[in-house]
């Protein structure tokens, strides 16, 4: 990760609370209002109220951000990773 962010053109840190959903929500519709494409790991399942990358998805194509999902072919998730209750990960 560090090698992408000297590739970065810009770097922004937001401020949010992970164990709080709505910050979290708040941080990444944030980071959509400043994106010129965003860049989401999704295997295109649906938000399980859990999972916030196909919110975050839908968010940014409901603003007309483009969207480019990786998933590469023979991908799968192995599990869920532990998470503080009403924390969701990733977006749609």
């Amino acid at each position: 990760a560090g090698e992408l962010l000297l590739l970065a053109e810009q770097v922004r840190l937001l401020p949010y609370d992970p164990a709080v959903r709505d910050t979290v929500v708040a941080a990444d519709e944030r980071l959509v209002g400043a994106a010129r494409t965003l860049l989401a790991v999704w295997d295109g399942s649906p938000s399980d109220g859990s999972d916030a990358t196909a919110h975050l998805v839908a968010y940014a194509r409901a603003r007309s951000v483009p969207v480019e999902v990786v998933w590469p072919a023979g991908a799968a998730r192995t599990g869920r990773a532990e998470r503080a209750p009403g924390v969701r990960r990733g977006r749609p």
